[in-house]
């Protein structure tokens, strides 16, 4: 879909007035312009002067803000939402998740992305790091790419775990890599994305390690969410989460996890000083029973990065990863203690660690020169959001900031949001496309 009448030149545009959270580590917030040209923040600072023929942009009373990494997502449960209320983790799975995600065909994958980046865009979100489908993710790759948002996405790997929906181990590589080197996406960048331990044999992770090492690509998995995960695996491995990925050698790769909510000392110290990157997911951990991530733990790790996540729509209910700092945040201060964990270090969960979470901390999560111009603009003008100084910005925007305030989202200079409405889709048409989708996945998994 073509965006609004009057659009803003792609990729150029200069944003005036706002005051900038560049997430760089210094102390150098404060009131600012940001020139973007051919997609790229070109300069920030204060009165600079527009290019002729680049669009000026009045951002005055708001924040200007890295664009939101979500370093793990589910693109293609977005119709499952309400779908598998009240279960534990490997109930909600078998009975539910996989029943439903066997369900799809490469019309309702596509529906369920659309509706899915409809959501996260809205609040914020520039960037996602996707589990994606065993069957039909090729669709998913599609919607984000019509979407023009920055993708990391590949085929779920499972050869075990649920009948219907496994492969076999053969097939499963094979898909996997057909999908790595597959040419021609802008946006989309390829991962491979084994499951869990639960469902995949070792000769899938080791063809997972394989292929890692083969194409360069990053890894993308589940890891140490819920208490009951440890025992299975240990039953069907005879070692535990950790010791199996060493064993294999996953460890080894450019490992990504969802979770980790269980990992401890001792985990840790089969990890050592490899890199770990660890997106955090709250709100699904709280409803999963799954508990509390210990966050300062984890980001002491040696090799550690965090990001965060809305993981899927049935486990959540929502992408709105604004709402999902404030938990970080909330959670963070009732573990730790008052003061531990600072909503600048929640922020940081979303924006430039988040990006180092998913590999690209060099081209995304902070608004400084030579970046990628992924910039979401929030508008803190409301009685929600009131605080002048010496009220601190980034407690203003962990603690009080919601989606209503995403004024623009811009990927690559460009606005998939503008004035609060997302330029990449219409609503109505996408809403309507998901509730027939909705219908026929339930009506295929024999859901009442």
């Amino acid at each position: 879909m073509t965006e609004p009448a009057g659009a803003w030149r792609l990729g150029d545009v200069l944003l005036r007035g706002g005051h900038v959270v560049p997430m760089t580590g210094a102390e150098d917030d404060g009131a600012a312009d940001v020139l973007v040209r051919d997609g790229r923040i070109e300069a920030v600072g204060p009165g600079l002067a527009a290019p002729d023929g680049v669009p000026v942009v009045d951002v005055e009373g708001c924040a200007v803000l890295p664009g939101f990494v979500q370093a793990h997502t589910h693109l293609g449960q977005a119709l499952f939402r309400g779908l598998a209320e009240d279960r534990p983790l490997l109930s909600w799975l078998r009975d539910r998740i996989w029943p439903l995600e066997a369900a799809h065909d490469e019309r309702t994958a596509y529906a369920s992305a659309r509706l899915c980046l409809l959501d996260a865009v809205a609040s914020g979100t520039t960037t996602v790091q996707d589990m994606g489908l065993v069957r039909h993710t090729e669709a998913l790759a599609r919607a984000c790419e019509e979407a023009g948002i920055r993708t990391l996405l590949g085929p779920c790997l499972m050869d075990g775990g649920d009948p219907h929906l496994a492969t076999g181990t053969d097939e499963a590589l094979a898909a996997a890599e057909a999908f790595v080197t597959r040419e021609g996406r802008r946006w989309v960048r390829p991962l491979l994305c084994p499951r869990f331990a639960l469902s995949c044999s070792e000769a899938l992770w080791r063809g997972v390690v394989a292929l890692a090492q083969r194409h360069g690509v990053g890894v993308h998995t589940h890891l140490l969410e819920h208490p009951s995960e440890e025992p299975a695996v240990e039953a069907a491995y005879g070692v535990g989460q950790m010791a199996l990925l060493d064993r294999l050698g996953v460890l080894d790769t450019d490992l990504r996890v969802a979770h980790c909510v269980q990992l401890g000392p001792a985990e840790a110290r089969v990890v050592g000083d490899r890199p770990l990157k660890i997106a955090h997911c709250p709100s699904a951990n709280l409803k999963l029973g799954s508990g509390i991530a210990d966050l300062r733990f984890l980001g002491g790790l040696p090799g550690a990065a965090l990001g965060i996540g809305c993981d899927g729509a049935p486990c959540n209910n929502d992408m709105d990863v604004l709402e999902e700092v404030r938990l970080a945040a909330l959670l963070q201060q009732h573990r730790q203690g008052p003061g531990r964990f600072s909503a600048y270090d929640a922020l940081r969960l979303a924006t430039c660690d988040g990006a180092r979470a998913v590999g690209l901390a060099g081209e995304i999560g902070t608004v400084e020169p030579g970046k990628w111009a992924d910039l979401v603009v929030l508008d803190l003008s409301s009685a929600r959001t009131f605080g002048p100084p010496p009220v601190g910005i980034y407690d203003r925007i962990v603690y009080t900031a919601g989606r209503e305030c995403v004024r623009h989202v811009f990927v690559a200079g460009t606005a998939r949001v503008r004035d609060g409405v997302v330029t990449f889709a219409d609503p109505g048409e996408t809403m309507r496309r998901a509730a027939g989708a909705f219908r026929a996945v339930v009506h295929r998994a024999g859901i009442a």
